[in-house]
């Protein structure tokens, strides 16, 4: 009994510290989310889920993909040293609040797009790596989307930038916090008139 305990527990360590590397691990919580999300919304069609209670859902799903709190510094850019500890844990806070919003508000505009993933990312480096995938529309032309994440031990691989069509969502918000910057004056001013409305601006 405790060679068997001990053979699965070097199992389950093994993975552990191959997941950083592993190509089809890192599209899986990209999979999982996209087939729930197919699922909810396919049970709101149905009457059995009601709009907030999608949004609601789809939230839950959205919130733990991104590692809020590397994006958050990368959209602070150089406004992040500047910043105190306390800030930055504040914009955490509001980003994802803001991105979560933008997300589950185009909810309201789904017309039966189909996120298209590959079988396996591309590992750049241990712990880095990019998905190459495509956002299908009927009668439309497929939208390229690629994902770059970030492995973290205790959760795994997490979006850190999104880039659709060419345009890099993550520079796009860093633009915007420094134009907020500037028309507040403050980084704590940026942070606090930062919202959905910021997100979706462009």
């Amino acid at each position: 009994m405790k060679t068997w305990f001990a053979g699965c527990l070097a199992l389950l360590l093994s993975i552990n510290v191959f997941a950083d590397s592993d190509p089809k691990a890192v599209v899986e919580p990209l999979k999982i989310a996209r087939d729930t999300f197919y699922q909810d919304v396919s049970k709101f069609q149905e009457g059995k889920l009601t709009e907030e209670e999608l949004v609601v859902r789809i939230s839950e799903q959205f919130a733990p993909l991104i590692n809020d709190r590397t994006v958050a510094l990368r959209v602070m850019g150089r406004f992040a040293r500047q910043a105190t500890e306390a800030e930055r844990d504040r914009f955490t806070d509001r980003l994802e609040s803001s991105l979560v919003d933008a997300y589950a508000r185009g909810l309201a505009a789904y017309g039966g797009e189909q996120l298209v993933l590959p079988e396996e990312g591309v590992i750049l480096k241990p712990g880095r790596a990019m998905v190459e995938a495509r956002l299908e529309s009927p009668g439309r032309e497929a939208l390229p989307i690629q994902f770059a994440l970030g492995f973290e031990k205790d959760k795994g691989w997490m979006v850190e930038n999104v880039v659709i069509a060419g345009i890099n969502l993550g520079l796009t918000l860093r633009n915007q916090f420094a134009d907020l910057v500037q028309s507040t004056g403050s980084v704590s001013g940026a942070i606090d008139s930062w919202s959905f409305e910021s997100v979706s601006a462009n």
